[in-house]
């Protein structure tokens, strides 16, 4: 039975996803896009972009997993696998002479294994799978960061109703889905409120889904795999 190669892996222009931290309680992971730069194997650690949300300083030394799709032949279905890694550091990252970007340095794998991400998979959104996002009794519609089967994040130009929410406060979330040309209404709980120094006239809420039935529950898993099907497509350049 055939098993990815850590030296085929870990290359530059690797996609990866980050695991930094799952919660069973809310059936949720947090899962963080990035790419390699540049590996150094026999110093035992390479370079990857900074995700977003970023990682931060306050994270250093702690052990995550990154995992990855992986094609045992081109005809075959992707097979997720993951690897522990330690988070040793932030730095500036030179892509071009004029280009410095801020990168995270990580350890090498030892071994690779199968991963099965039980939780809900958070998939940011593709022009090619449009969903609009209203708040009850707001007007506008916002943007959202990612989406799940349990839960979203978006950002607003830091609306009074919002920016008075506190954790645990639940509010009508209004999601329409394009393509399906299906609405619907959910009762959504704040989880976490959190700004970006870089962007301090916008604010962002992340919010679990909630009293979801079966039906809508089997809808969303639906549109997340639609999602990100398009999200492997584009990256292996089919889209």
């Amino acid at each position: 039975m055939k098993h990815p190669e850590i030296n085929k892996i870990i290359r530059p222009l690797q996609r990866l996803d980050l695991i930094i931290k799952t919660d069973e309680r809310i059936n949720w992971v947090d899962l963080r896009s990035t790419i390699i730069y540049e590996i150094f194997p026999e110093e035992k650690y390479f370079i990857v972009a900074q995700t977003e949300p970023p990682i931060l300083k306050s994270m250093i030394g702690d052990t995550i997993e990154a995992s990855f799709l992986w094609y045992s032949n081109p005809t075959a279905d992707p097979e997720r696998y993951a690897f522990s890694t330690v988070i040793q550091g932030l730095l500036n990252f030179q892509l071009s002479l004029e280009n410095i970007v801020q990168a995270v340095s990580l350890s090498y794998p030892d071994y690779f294994y199968k991963r099965n991400l039980r939780f809900s998979y958070r998939v940011p959104p593709v022009s090619e799978y449009p969903i609009d996002l209203q708040i009850a009794g707001l007007p506008q519609t916002l943007p959202i960061i990612d989406i799940s089967e349990s839960g979203v994040c978006f950002s607003h130009p830091r609306l009074p109703f919002l920016e008075e929410l506190k954790k645990g406060d639940r509010f009508y979330i209004y999601l329409n889905f394009k393509n399906e040309r299906k609405k619907m209404k959910i009762l959504a709980e704040v989880l976490r409120k959190f700004k970006k120094p870089e962007k301090p006239e916008i604010s962002f809420v992340a919010a679990k889904f909630l009293n979801l039935s079966l039906a809508e529950k089997e809808f969303l898993a639906a549109v997340i795999k639609k999602i990100e099907r398009i999200i492997l497509r584009k990256r292996a350049g089919l889209i």
